[in-house]
């Protein structure tokens, strides 16, 4: 009996359908799962898959929580790298502060840096000068002033170096005596010039390239200061007292008695290095007095503008920076300053070597 091809094509659906409907009935969720059956008494295939699927699920959600712990701990871990600091913990932590007093490579604590707006890790920071008031920041940072305020600067007379001294002396000593009279002697270059004075009388002493000049008069001294080749310091003195003491006394070595005269006059500076001077009288023609310096001090200020100063001799006082200083002692290696009326001391050096603090 021969089929028409209606009766074929409805047969084919049918079995599609089947296919399809059998197909559905295994996968649909919530459907009773079929039976494994072992083959030859182990695991099925399909239990076997299933068991390494849910094995490979494990891992996957392994990994991810791994992942975001790494994540986590990232995000509050930091490396801090520079030139002039490396903080690098052995285990991750958190960020830690910067250490206020660790010192960078230019000798400036990171903290100072930090609280005037510097960056802890430029090197250049000490050599800088950003207040243009003469001193660099380490300068500052070294007399804990304000280098972004040129009104808040170290002392300027940390800046002060010697330009030149004069190594000029005079010799003051006391050369006779007579009936209330005293001769004093006054030397610096040339012949030695003599002077009688008598308890309570005042003189000006002025030392000048040509020798020594010697007024009893305020008036008369004005004249010989200030100018181009003169002193620009007159030393003003008191004969203040004299007290006798002469007689004879043994000789220990030749076991002889012999005359001696150690009679002494007081003389008195009254300039900014007073003080009483006391010289002996000359024995036998040997000068028993003091020596002074009366050479000229320049100095030299290193502040911007300002340039050398001076000529000032050792007693003299002159104003500088808000304050009144005194040469009270002047060599080629240091000039010695004293501060009215304070009396703080300060050293100023030569030009190729560092000002002391004051």
């Amino acid at each position: 009996m021969k089929l028409s091809p209606w009766w074929i094509g409805g047969g084919a659906g049918l079995v599609v359908l089947g296919l399809v409907g059998l197909t559905f009935g295994f996968l649909q969720p919530g459907w009773p799962e079929p039976v494994e059956t072992p083959a030859g008494g182990g695991k099925s295939p399909l239990a076997d898959a299933k068991q390494k699927s849910s094995e490979f699920r494990a891992k996957i959600e392994e990994l991810e929580q791994k992942k975001g712990a790494l994540k986590d701990t990232l995000e509050k871990h930091r490396v801090f790298v520079s030139r002039s600091l490396v903080f690098l913990p052995k285990e991750a932590e958190p960020v830690q502060p910067l250490n206020p007093d660790q010192v960078t490579e230019d000798g400036i604590q990171v903290g100072w840096k930090l609280k005037h707006g510097f960056s802890p890790e430029d090197p250049e920071v000490g050599t800088q000068d950003g207040d243009q008031d003469g001193f660099t920041n380490f300068e500052e940072y070294q007399k804990k002033t304000d280098p972004q305020d040129p009104a808040s600067s170290p002392s300027k007379w940390v800046k002060l170096k010697i330009a030149s001294v004069d190594p000029a002396k005079m010799t003051v000593s006391f050369s006779g005596k007579s009936a209330g009279r005293y001769t004093l002697r006054f030397k610096t270059v040339g012949k030695p010039k003599d002077v009688d004075v008598a308890t309570g009388d005042k003189l000006w002493v002025v030392a000048t390239a040509k020798g020594v000049d010697i007024t009893k008069s305020v008036d008369e001294v004005k004249g010989k200061v200030g100018g181009t080749n003169a002193c620009p310091h007159a030393i003003p003195l008191l004969v203040k007292e004299y007290k006798d003491d002469k007689g004879i006394k043994l000789d220990e070595k030749t076991k002889t008695e012999n005359e001696y005269d150690d009679s002494i006059i007081v003389l008195e500076r009254l300039d900014d290095l007073n003080g009483p001077v006391s010289l002996k009288i000359d024995e036998r023609g040997k000068s028993r007095g003091v020596e002074w310096g009366v050479g000229d001090v320049r100095l030299f200020s290193m502040v911007p503008g300002e340039g050398e100063m001076g000529p000032y001799r050792i007693g003299q006082s002159f104003p500088y920076a808000g304050k009144t200083f005194v040469v009270v002692g002047a060599s080629a290696q240091k000039v010695s300053l004293r501060m009215k009326p304070e009396g703080e001391s300060v050293d100023i050096l030569p030009k190729e070597m560092l000002t002391a603090s004051p």
